[in-house]
């Protein structure tokens, strides 16, 4: 990774002063475009070689991008770099198979960014930039530089923070606060009650006022979380209604009572009208108007809800490899969550926990509410699998067009479900990340992530701010850090030193390679257990509590639940992935191989994963096999999430991130005269005189 510079503090650049930090950078990759640069010597040409430089994409967030390329941010009329889409009216366009979606075409920009960069005067800028949003960009001293398609969208803002951010948060209200707080009493419908104010009695003072005003009140107040014909929700309220009427001053009963033109509810004409008479009279006159409006906001998130998201996070078995998400999920002292949590979340805990409390073969107080419910799952599980299959490895044709498929799905129903949901520049920016997967192949090649983590670590670095002083500090920490790795790995290294380095990383991570040869101990039977002896029939073999294999640690359950499950090809033929969990992990002069316990299949229930052929999940039975088989480390796919669905059922969801079975797309390399050279492996580009320079902006 190559750090060109850091953008002085404390305010971010305005305007197209931040031409003025790349300059530098594109000087270079003009020379090295251009001209080339020789290196004496390479690790394929020992007698050196000209190299050529280009940037491949700018990958950052929506508002440095626009800063960087000099375009107009996410917020305005031109909320889109890559295509015609305009005016924030159209951010919710999904009929992406018209014309405006058609990338721009790169030569009209560069002629817009001329002519705003050759206007005489600051008046006559502005007024072109906010015709056009576009502004000179250094970058276009690059011949090829084209931002419709190498301004990529980084899908760790757009997708993670953006996207399952605001569903979550926003839309569906996943949060603590949400769940705890009363629906407001809205008013089911209106009536223009007459103004107490200027027709009261001369006998009322101003307590009684406030009272026919608040009788008012109540009257016309809507059944909170009313949904479909809720009988039973209905009579609850009307039975609080009738208690708080009875609480009111007799009077004012009377008062309101009149004023709607009704009178006491009594059984025989002339008898003693009491105050219960006209609260009945009340409640007759309430049971003919409506008890919701239409355009209230039905309320998703409840205690219940957030119960069992937390229950689910708390209790799942998940190997040590999954990042940890906070177990207090929702509430306000979780603090802030990472892109990571987000991505963890997502793709794991919340569909979970959601499948669990809507999906089929759940319960709910009436057909309406389990509509309801369903749908907004649908509407949920389109999300949750468009980040599952953006955060895989390995990318397909057949994938992106999953991936737009379920962004398009969600965009479209998002209004209807949640209609004071706003559609923000996030959802249009992840249709394009289609465009940008084709292009590009798997996100991970091009996200944010390991930019930002770099960002974190010099944020950490101790220093005085003072410019000149700050660049020396960091350059001093990374060689410190690297002489010290390097040292440390030198033959000539003091062997206490390599000593206490070797039972630190065994203390950090302590597994045996699986790849390693280790000696087979003399012919014993105490130390093997009579099941495993009767299933590997040999006198003599190595226990092991964990091991690593191709960089994925495993453990026996007793040490570690969550490294022991694992899905596996049973006898190495790759047909159907199984889940179970490893109870013994031993190695014999064959090699190391795994003692497992698979889980038994379902049978006679029905699967509410199976409606989300996405989102790799699916229901087994709790129940383990009898017997052990042996499994070897080759035959393994992934670990697996599992989570207790209900006494005889678990949920066993998928942790692969790759699939050696597809192909990812290819790399377009452009050659010096401007044509595309395409190549199915990065190994077959090695001898082009040409090299990628990814450069990341950021606005910190």
């Amino acid at each position: 990774m190559y750090l060109a510079g850091i953008i002085p503090g404390p305010s971010e650049p305005s305007g197209d002063q931040l031409n003025h930090f790349l300059d530098p950078v594109v000087d270079d990759l003009v020379k090295s475009w251009e001209c080339g640069i020789r290196f004496s010597r390479t690790a394929l040409q020992a007698h050196g070689r000209v190299t050529r430089s280009a940037i491949a994409c700018l990958v950052c967030d929506l508002p440095a991008a626009r800063k960087a390329a000099q375009l107009a941010g996410p917020t305005s009329h031109f909320y889109c770099t890559a295509c015609h889409c305009m005016h924030r009216s159209t951010c919710g366009r999904t009929d992406i198979h018209s014309a405006d979606w058609g990338l721009r075409d790169k030569n009209e920009m560069r002629h817009l960014a001329e002519l705003w960069k050759n206007a005489g005067t600051s008046a006559e800028r502005n007024k072109l930039f906010a015709l056009h949003g576009v502004r000179w960009s250094t970058l276009w001293r690059l011949p090829y530089w084209d931002p419709s398609r190498q301004l990529v969208v980084d899908t760790m803002h757009c997708l993670l923070e953006g996207l399952a951010h605001d569903h979550f948060r926003e839309f569906l209200g996943l949060t603590a606060d949400s769940a705890q707080r009363k629906t407001d009493a809205l008013p089911a419908f209106h009536h223009s009650f007459p103004d107490v104010d200027l027709n009261k009695p001369e006998s009322f003072c101003e307590k009684d006022v406030k009272t026919v005003k608040s009788i008012h009140i109540l009257l016309i107040a809507a059944v909170p979380d009313l949904e479909g014909n809720d009988t039973q929700l209905v009579e609850t309220h009307m039975a609080e209604l009738e208690r708080k009427l009875s609480s009111k001053k007799a009077a004012c009963l009377q008062f309101v009572s009149v004023e709607l033109g009704i009178g006491p509810n009594v059984t025989h004409p002339g008898k003693k009208v009491y105050k219960a008479h006209w609260v009945r009279s009340l409640i007759d006159w309430r049971r003919t108007k409506p008890f919701t409006t239409e355009s209230s906001k039905l309320r998703i998130t409840t205690p219940e809800v957030m119960q069992r998201i937390v229950h689910v996070i708390q209790t799942t078995d998940t190997p040590s490899s999954l990042r940890s998400v906070p177990y207090n999920f929702g509430e306000a002292k979780a603090g802030t969550l990472k892109a990571d949590e987000w991505r963890t979340l997502t793709t794991v805990y919340l569909p979970i926990a959601l499948v669990s409390l809507w999906g089929e073969g759940t319960q709910h107080r009436t057909s309406e509410v389990a509509a309801n419910r369903r749908a907004i799952l649908d509407h949920t599980m389109s999300l949750v699998s468009a980040v599952h299959i953006a955060c895989l490895r390995f990318m397909t044709a057949a994938r992106a067009q999953a991936y737009r498929r379920y962004i398009v799905a969600w965009m479209r129903d998002l209004r209807i479900l949640h209609p004071h949901a706003p559609h923000r520049t996030n959802g249009h920016m992840a249709l394009h990340v289609w465009d940008y997967l084709q292009l590009f192949g798997p996100v991970r090649s091009w996200w944010c992530f390991p930019y930002e983590r770099l960002i974190g670590q010099l944020q950490r670095l101790p220093i005085n701010h003072i410019f000149g002083q700050q660049e020396s500090t960091l350059l001093a920490s990374y060689i410190k850090a690297a002489k010290l790795k390097y040292w440390l790995n030198r033959p000539s290294c003091p062997p206490v030193f390599r000593d206490v380095k070797y039972l630190f990383d065994r203390f950090v991570s302590p597994t045996v390679d699986a790849t390693e040869d280790c000696p087979i101990p003399p012919p014993t039977n105490e130390n093997i257990p009579a099941d495993l002896r009767s299933l590997i029939k040999v006198q003599r073999a190595v226990l092991h509590a964990r091991i690593t294999y191709k960089g994925s640690v495993y453990a026996r359950e007793s040490t570690h639940v969550g490294n022991s499950l694992i899905l596996y090809y049973p006898d190495g033929v790759m047909h159907t992935q199984t889940p179970g969990t490893i109870k013994y992990i031993f190695r014999t002069e064959n090699g190391v191989g795994f003692a497992v316990r698979r889980h038994l299949p379902l049978h006679s229930y029905p699967d509410p994963f199976r409606h989300y052929p996405d989102f790799p999940a699916q229901l087994h039975s709790s129940a383990l096999a009898d017997h052990l088989e042996v499994v070897m480390p080759e035959w393994v796919v992934s670990h697996f999430a599992r989570w207790r669905f209900s006494p005889q059922h678990i949920v066993a969801l998928s942790l692969c991130r790759r699939n050696d079975e597809s192909k990812a797309y290819s790399y377009v390399v452009l050659s010096p005269d401007g044509k595309n050279v395409v190549s199915e492996s990065l190994d077959s580009y090695l001898d082009f005189d040409l090299c990628f320079v990814h450069i990341r902006a950021t606005n910190t």
